[in-house]
């Protein structure tokens, strides 16, 4: 059970397979357990290296302001920790605004950017639904509020056709909620995140992928989120919303690996004939 040490906090990380590193980074209030089956997917073909952020599985949750200084160094302690120079970043929602600061800040630990369900900052739309979790948050506690919060990570056809996976989550919050102070703090810096006037800093090969049914993380922003970011690609995956990748993850997967076999072979030698 591997921990980094990241200015004195203790980062939580888990380790499968072999092969091209890539770094996995959850959303708010996620960990290596929420993301089993994409690391498993993945780690037949690469080394996998799972992260629970600051704030939220068997990671240290200090209560404190977590800005993306901070957090892409927890990502470089983890990093320098397995022993790893250089990792793929493939970051769902909040973990895709990590990816989005370690690329700034630390562009020389990773070779590509995945950035899923995510956004370079939050618009009037998700301005709104920060507060509304916030006000339930503060006067009904973290359990009532998911009754709300899941709505968003899910669609009203996920609802039907997912519905396995919105009861698991709703079964594993249940069975062990997160610590009030770390998602309240991870959920801050969602609320708070802006890197958009940044972003054109930014060299690594970068794919942006968003659901077509996301109302957390819109199209529209995922969008604006590729667009800031010079030669970023961007995939919109029909019938999918802001967590169709925890029902799908073998085509969560082999977008992946389709992604690092592309920029690849744009980036082999041209051999001379």
């Amino acid at each position: 059970m591997p921990f980094a040490i990241s200015g004195g906090t203790q980062i939580h990380y888990v380790v499968e397979g072999r092969g091209e590193p890539i770094l996995l980074v959850p959303g708010l209030g996620g960990g290596t357990r929420q993301l089993a089956k994409i690391s498993a997917e993945l780690a037949s073909t690469n080394l996998v290296i799972t992260v629970d952020p600051r704030g939220a599985g068997q990671s240290d949750k200090p209560d404190m302001r977590y800005d993306g200084a901070l957090l892409a160094a927890d990502m470089a302690a983890v990093l320098d920790h397995a022993g790893v120079k250089q990792a793929d970043f493939v970051g769902i929602s909040f973990g895709g605004m990590i990816g989005q600061e370690m690329a700034l800040r630390f562009p020389a630990r990773l070779r590509s950017l995945l950035l899923a369900s995510s956004y370079a900052k939050s618009d009037v739309w998700t301005d709104r639904m920060w507060q509304v979790r916030e006000t339930l948050i503060r006067k009904l506690g973290l359990a009532e509020h998911f009754k709300l919060a899941v709505m968003f990570l899910f669609s009203p056809r996920a609802f039907r056709t997912e519905a396995g996976t919105v009861a698991m989550i709703e079964a594993a919050v249940g069975a062990n909620p997160p610590d009030p102070v770390g998602y309240m703090r991870q959920l801050e810096f969602c609320r708070d995140h802006d890197a958009s006037q940044r972003l054109s800093g930014v060299t690594l090969p970068t794919l942006v992928v968003q659901g077509a049914d996301d109302i957390l993380a819109s199209p529209i922003q995922g969008r604006e989120l590729a667009k800031a970011i010079p030669g970023a690609q961007y995939r919109e995956v029909a019938d999918a919303a802001h967590l169709f990748m925890l029902s799908r993850p073998a085509e969560f997967a082999r977008m992946i690996r389709d992604f690092h076999s592309e920029f690849g072979r744009r980036k082999a030698p041209q051999k001379a004939v």
